[in-house]
C-alpha cells in the first residue's frame, strides 16, 4: 500500500511539471462579456456581479468589448481579455465547457459587436470545446422587464415619496439599435408607475420629451437613477454633472429639488440575478449552432 501510495505521488508530482491543476481538473469556465469601466466607483457595480456568480460557484474572467477602457486597465495591470482573448484563455487552459454572458441591458449594438466575435472565432476554435453557452443580455423577454422593474423599484430610496419624479437614464444609440427594447422598457416603468420616466442619452428617447412630460406631473422633487449596469462617465458627467446640459443642472435650472442616485443597475441584487438565471437557463450552443437540451 505505501508503494502503492508512494507511486502515485511521484506521478503527481511528474504531472505537475507538465500540466497545471488547472488544465488537469478544468471544469466550467464563465466570461462575463461587457463594455467595460475604467472608473473604479464604477467598477463596484461589475464586481458585485462578479461576486454573485464566484458565490455559486463559478471561476469567472471579464471581457470587455472596449478596446480603449481594455488597454488602460491593462497599462494599471489588471488583466482584462477581449472577447477572443478570454476564448484563448479558455482554450489554452482546458476549459471545455464555457459560458458567456452578456452584461448588456439591452441586445443592440454592443451586444450584436460581441456575437459576431464569437461566432467569428467558433468557426477556427470551436472543435477545442464541447460548448459554449451564450447568456442573454438583461431585456430579453417580458419576464426580464418585468422582474427588471420590481429590481430597480426596490433600489430606489426610501426617502422617494409618490409625486416625486423618478428619471432614469439609458445608454441608447444614435443609430437606434436597441431603441425598441428601450421604448418598451419606458413603457412598462409607466404601466407600474407613471411617476417613473426612462429617458436615454442617445436614440429615440430623449431627456427633452421627458422633462415636459415631467413639467405637466406636478412633482416638486426629481430622482435621477442610471438604467445602466455601471454608474460610469453618462451618470457622473451627462446625468449628475455640473455642466449647462447636464440632467440635473438642467432640472434645476427649472425648478425642481434634484437627488442623483450614483449606483448601477449592476449593484442591485435583483439585477444580478436575472444574469444569474440567464447563464444557467440558456440552451444556445454558439459552437455548433445547436440548442442543448437540458436536464
Amino acid at each position: 500500500m505505501k508503494r502503492f501510495l508512494f507511486a502515485a505521488g511521484i506521478l503527481l508530482a511528474f504531472c505537475g511539471l507538465f500540466f497545471s491543476p488547472q488544465t488537469l481538473f478544468a471544469k466550467e469556465l464563465t466570461i462575463l462579456a461587457a463594455f467595460g469601466t475604467s472608473d473604479g466607483e464604477a467598477q463596484k457595480s461589475l464586481n458585485a456581479i462578479k461576486s454573485a456568480y464566484e458565490k455559486q460557484g463559478d471561476t469567472v474572467i471579464w471581457a470587455f468589448s472596449s478596446n480603449i477602457i481594455r488597454a488602460k486597465l491593462n497599462k494599471d495591470k489588471q488583466t482584462v481579455y477581449s472577447i477572443t482573448e478570454a476564448l484563448d484563455y479558455a482554450k489554452n487552459n482546458g476549459y471545455k465547457d464555457v459560458k458567456i454572458q452578456s452584461l448588456h441591458v439591452a441586445p443592440a449594438e454592443e451586444y450584436m459587436k460581441i456575437c459576431r466575435l464569437i461566432s467569428r472565432y467558433m468557426e477556427i476554435n470551436g472543435k477545442n470545446f464541447d460548448s459554449v453557452i451564450m447568456g442573454h443580455p438583461l431585456l430579453s423577454s417580458k419576464e426580464d422587464l418585468d422582474k427588471t422593474i420590481q429590481a430597480v423599484f426596490s433600489a430606489l430610496p426610501k426617502e422617494r415619496k409618490a409625486e416625486d419624479a423618478v428619471i432614469l437614464m439609458g445608454h441608447g444609440n444614435d443609430r437606434g439599435t436597441g431603441d425598441l427594447t428601450l421604448l418598451a422598457a419606458a413603457h412598462g416603468f409607466r404601466e407600474a408607475d407613471n411617476m417613473v420616466w426612462l429617458a436615454s442619452v442617445e436614440g429615440a428617447l430623449a431627456f427633452d420629451g421627458v422633462l415636459a412630460q415631467v413639467q405637466k406631473s406636478g412633482a416638486e422633487t426629481v430622482w435621477l437613477m442610471p438604467f445602466m449596469i455601471v454608474a460610469g462617465d453618462h451618470a457622473k458627467n451627462d446625468m449628475a454633472g455640473r455642466e449647462d446640459d447636464a440632467w440635473k443642472t438642467v432640472l434645476e435650472k427649472n425648478g425642481y429639488k434634484v437627488h442623483a442616485i450614483l449606483d448601477g443597475l449592476g449593484s442591485v441584487p435583483g439585477i444580478q440575478q436575472i444574469f444569474l438565471e440567464h447563464t444557467a437557463n440558456s440552451h444556445d450552443n454558439i459552437k455548433d449552432g445547436t440548442i442543448l437540451s437540458k436536464n
